[in-house]
């Protein structure tokens, strides 16, 4: 689901259209009977599988609201297919939408923002992640609700580690130690050439992003764009370049296999699965696919699969960002089809959801309650490691580098970002060259919308 984000959004056009003035909510007088509302989601695998399961219980259990699920592909697919029907007026009620669209949600002007849910019936977010809270509200409003949420770990072949001489309790935490581990992994054949090297790494630029925030440094000025639009992208600085630095390095010695952008969303496994890497970092968010796959008899044999922590830089000041996506609520939309879309999203972060949700995705609840229910306790038993992204993400500061940088055309700076990653792994470009190059290109994308949306 991270791959498409990657893409250029060519969305900003028709953005700048609507947010000459969203449109109103339309008074029309609703029939009788449950009011019916449609849900644009990006969930795949057993991710859609999972929300398909909580969809239909809620529509089970109450007469009032019926959801339509409707899967629209990826996150910049849907966002595309929503900017793009708002002149028409065919939008659904609520949509899900990935962690970096916040900004550029706000500036269509067509949402609704759950804080005034919130406000209307003092809903008690005390048992919520404040870490969440902290990503998706913007000033003193929570404009979307967040739901799924996820984090990149190390996931890493134990067999490999035994066979290298490593303890496979022990994961590495730094890049330091991930080089080292990689050394140590990396097998010739009789000619000299790897055979097999000890990450498989793809162009990814979620997990630069990552590592920067655990160094405590800032993507974008005025406080990660926090204290006001950004102006220009600072994740060049010191941080950056050594992170860049580590990357480079380790593709050029053979330490890390590189995959590429990875479309599929599978290379990276399989890299892992068929002994060609011993070690990949993905996404929570995959965690019960994969584990699907292996129960399910599905997997390569002998591969002994474990997770830990990310390995980044480490910083007292630095950090997790949140990743996944949120619910929105859209503005234009009758009265009627909101009050139902909030009823659904109560429903689906209530802590029984939450935990379910969680068991059946790897997507970490974003209530502490959830937690405690039988299927979150069930998994964990099961599969401790499913509590080492939400952990990781609780542990961190509460900053501006870690509550995650936001700008509208932050998909089309994640791209600059990619194009610097394979320059300097597949391409010639020094390091912190590409990356100064990305920072500049990046800079004119900010200012370039800025001049377009004219905050």
């Amino acid at each position: 689901m991270r791959r498409a984000l990657f893409l250029l959004t060519p969305v900003l056009a028709l953005l700048v259209a609507a947010c000459a003035g969203g449109a109103e909510a339309p008074t029309e007088t609703q029939p009788a009977g449950p009011v019916s509302i449609t849900f644009w989601h990006s969930m795949n695998a057993a991710n859609r599988d999972a929300l398909e399961a909580l969809t239909a219980r809620f529509n089970s259990m109450q007469d009032e609201v019926r959801v339509e699920l409707i899967y629209q592909g990826t996150y910049v697919d849907s966002l595309n297919k929503f900017i793009a029907s708002l002149r028409s007026g065919d939008v659904p009620a609520m949509i899900q939408m990935h962690d970096v669209a916040t900004q550029l949600m706000i500036d269509s002007q067509e949402v609704t923002p759950v804080q005034d849910f919130i406000d209307r019936e003092s809903y008690d977010l005390s048992d919520f992640e404040p870490r969440l809270l902290d990503y998706y509200r913007v000033g003193d409003r929570l404009y979307s609700m967040p739901f799924n949420v996820s984090n990149p770990v190390l996931l890493y072949e134990k067999n490999s580690f035994r066979e290298a001489g490593l303890d496979p309790e022990k994961p590495p935490q730094t890049l330091e130690e991930l080089t080292e581990y990689s050394r140590k992994l990396v097998k010739r054949d009789s000619q000299g050439n790897i055979t097999r090297s000890g990450i498989a790494l793809e162009i990814n630029p979620w997990y630069f992003e990552q590592m920067l925030a655990n160094a405590g440094a800032l993507y974008v000025d005025n406080g990660n764009g926090r204290d006001g639009r950004p102006t220009e992208a600072v994740f060049n600085g010191p941080e950056g370049k050594a992170i860049f630095q580590w990357w480079h390095d380790m593709a050029q010695e053979g330490l890390a296999f590189n995959v590429g952008r990875n479309p599929t969303g599978t290379d990276h496994l399989l890299a892992v699965g068929s002994g060609r890497a011993a070690m990949t970092i993905g996404t929570s968010a995959a965690l019960r696919s994969v584990l699907n796959v292996i129960e399910g008899g599905g997997g390569p044999a002998g591969v002994e699969m474990a997770v830990a922590p990310l390995p980044a830089p480490r910083s007292p000041d630095g950090g997790m960002i949140v990743g996944g996506a949120s619910l929105w609520i859209v503005k234009s939309r009758p009265e009627a089809e909101q009050e139902a879309a909030w009823k659904f999203v109560k429903f689906l972060v209530e802590p029984a959801q939450q935990a379910e949700w969680y068991a059946g995705t790897g997507y970490f609840p974003i209530r502490h309650l959830a937690y405690e229910e039988p299927a979150a306790l069930e998994v964990e038993t099961r599969h401790p490691y499913f509590r080492i992204a939400p952990e990781e993400l609780a542990a961190g500061a509460r900053n501006r580098a870690t509550q995650g940088a936001l700008l509208g055309p932050f998909p089309q700076v994640r791209e600059a970002v990619a194009t610097a990653m394979e320059e300097m792994i597949v391409g010639t470009k020094p390091p912190a060259e590409a990356l100064d190059d990305a920072a500049r290109k990046a800079t004119e994308i900010i200012r370039d919308y800025n001049q377009r949306v004219k905050p």
